[in-house]
Formats: structure tokens, C-alpha cells, sequence
């Protein structure tokens, strides 16, 4: 049965209202669909809301799929960064590295990208690369996600849902976009994985992002935003404890220290934790039992990295045509309150 409404487009649910189920329903809306979102929590309450949002490819190994995600995800952002109202802007990145493989092997989607001197590279690392990426600051964005989706047309319903296929009697086709609450949807390949950041108040002595990935138990990562500097960080899988120890944040303060001097100036505000949604590889496909059921989930430290690329997979995988995020959105007067 379709489910197409008045005007004729078909009707799309998107179960989730983070970063991957706020971009599956900007995509589709622009692609022409009528989408109503589906959540147990607002944008705020999300697992995103917490994240640094840098575009980066955090503990990825070369993937030639990832990579065309990651791409387009980073073009749309770039042109999204010409809206202030959107809150992403391009920063300049400088990456450290423990061993000299040459440029990071996704290097050909950032801009600008070049090599440090040697003499301008600390003696633990082997080299550093310096390029402008995407990063937006989280709250701003996602609320811009949310208005440009209901300027589409889009509709959005705080409704828990504990079962996504009875979501298909309602609709033509449904995204489950839930992260790590799609296990109860009865996928055991999804962990959690623990992550403390911190948030400093924003402060000259720390100019650019820069980043250190060689320790995946320990990515330690400097991302200033619009109103406060994101320190970080940790990742610990399977650990579901909220509690954090003043030797965890002096660890990650020595640590961003190490990356940029500045580091040791800054006023730390806070210390949040957060929980990614781990998975081998994100799911991103057509369900095997129910044809009108879309999955997109499951890409741990790279919800925003990924956004676009997913979104517009999802749009192909149900044989729509894709359509780019606009430059400026229709709803940013509405973004900037």
C-alpha cells in the first residue's frame, strides 16, 4: 500500500533526530518526499550534541566507500559554511603523525592540504599535515538541520519507537536512524563506546584544531568552536560508567597540551560523556526482510563525517534522485534565534 499524501509525494518516516536522522530528512525532503520524524528525544538530547564535530576520519582504516561518503559530506558542508546562520565554518587543521606514510589517505577531499616543515613538527612525530575542514559548532547546527527540515514541509513527532516495522504501515518507506538503539531492533553487531570531552572557554592563545589520532584508545584532539574550545578525549569501549575522575581530565589536558601550548592558558568549563554507536561498518542499506525499511546507523566517531554521504546513499538505495543541501538555507533567519 502507498501512502502517498495530497500532494502527491510519498510519505517518509525517519526514526531518530540526531545528526544522521536530521540529514536523512533534509536529503529526502529535498529529494522531493514528505517526511515526518519520529523521536524519543529532541536534537539537544542526542548523542550528537555532544560531539566536537569536526569533520575527520577518526579510527578509520583506508575504505574506498568511506571515503566517497566523507567527500560528499565535506563539499556539502563547505557550502553550507557560507551561511553564518548554520554554525560550520572551515578552520585550519594541523594533524600530527607517529609514523610518515605520506598525506593521509583521504587527503584529496580536504582543502588547501600541505606538509609542515620538519622543523615546525614536535620530536615524537614523524610528520604533520596542515588543511581547512569542516566544523560545526553542534547545537547551532543541528537546530539549523531542524529548521531547514520543517521550512520543507517537514514534520516532527516526539513518539519512542520500539519496533520500527510497524512504522511501515504509516509510510512508504522508513530510515531507522537510532544509532545504538537499533540493538533493540536485534542488531547485535553494535557496541558502545565511552567518550569524555571537554568544553574550555574560548581563548586566543589557541588558534586552529589539531588533532593526534595515533592512539585509538586515546584521541586527543583540540576543535575551537564559536563559543568554547572542545578538548578531547577518550574511547572506551563496552564502558558505561558516567562518572568522570580528575585524572581523566588532567590526562587529556597534558595531552592537548603536547599538541598546542596554548592548551595550558585555556578555562576548562566542563566535562561531558558521551556514547558512540560502534559498528565493523556503518549500516547503511536496504533492510533483508522488509523492502520499505532503510537502516543508517552505526558510525561511531564519524556521525558528522559522514552525514551527507550516508543521507544520499539512503536517497539511492530507494531509487531516489539526490539532491544537494542548498547554500543558504530557507531557514535561516529562523537558525539564528
Amino acid at each position: 500500500m502507498r501512502h502517498v499524501v495530497p500532494d502527491g509525494r510519498e510519505h517518509v518516516i525517519v526514526v531518530g533526530a540526531g545528526v544522521s536522522g536530521l540529514t536523512t530528512a533534509v536529503a529526502m525532503s529535498l529529494a522531493g518526499c514528505r517526511v515526518t520524524i519520529h523521536a524519543a528525544e529532541g536534537p539537544a538530547q542526542t548523542t550528537s550534541a555532544l560531539a566536537a564535530a569536526i569533520w575527520h576520519p577518526f579510527y578509520q582504516a583506508p575504505d574506498l566507500v568511506y571515503l566517497a561518503r566523507a567527500r560528499h559530506t565535506y563539499e556539502t558542508m563547505q557550502r553550507l559554511s557560507t551561511d553564518k546562520a548554520s554554525g560550520v565554518g572551515m578552520r585550519s587543521l594541523t594533524e600530527y603523525f607517529r609514523h610518515d606514510a605520506g598525506a593521509p589517505w583521504w587527503a584529496d577531499c580536504a582543502r588547501d592540504l600541505k606538509r609542515l616543515p620538519d622543523d615546525d613538527v614536535p620530536a615524537r612525530f614523524a610528520c604533520a599535515y596542515r588543511m581547512d575542514v569542516p566544523v560545526a559548532d553542534t547545537g547551532t547546527y543541528l537546530r539549523y538541520l531542524m529548521h531547514m527540515f520543517l521550512e520543507l514541509g517537514g514534520n516532527y513527532v516526539q513518539r519512542r519507537v520500539d519496533d520500527v516495522t510497524r512504522q511501515l504501515g504509516e509510510a512508504d518507506i522508513v530510515v531507522n536512524c537510532c544509532g545504538y538503539g537499533s540493538r533493540q531492533f536485534g542488531d547485535d553487531a553494535l557496541s558502545l563506546s565511552r567518550a569524555i570531552v571537554l568544553r574550555a572557554r574560548r581563548d586566543d592563545a589557541v588558534r586552529g584544531c589539531f588533532i593526534d589520532d595515533s592512539d585509538p584508545a586515546a584521541p586527543t584532539y583540540i576543535v575551537p568552536r564559536c563559543d568554547d574550545i572542545v578538548l578531547g578525549g577518550t574511547a572506551d569501549p563496552g564502558l558505561t560508567s558516567t562518572v568522570i575522575g580528575a585524572h581523566q581530565i588532567e590526562d587529556i589536558v597534558r595531552r592537548c597540551t603536547g599538541l598546542c601550548e596554548g592548551v595550558a592558558a585555556l578555562q576548562v568549563i566542563d566535562a561531558r560523556i558521551g556514547f558512540r554507536p560502534m559498528r565493523h561498518v556503518p549500516r547503511v542499506a536496504r533492510d533483508d526482510q522488509h523492502p520499505g525499511l532503510f537502516h543508517n546507523y552505526g558510525h561511531g566517531g564519524g556521525g558528522f563525517t559522514l552525514s551527507w554521504g550516508c543521507a544520499n546513499d539512503v536517497l539511492r538505495l530507494a531509487g531516489m534522485t539526490s539532491a544537494d543541501a542548498p547554500r543558504t538555507s530557507a531557514g535561516s533567519d529562523g537558525a539564528r534565534t
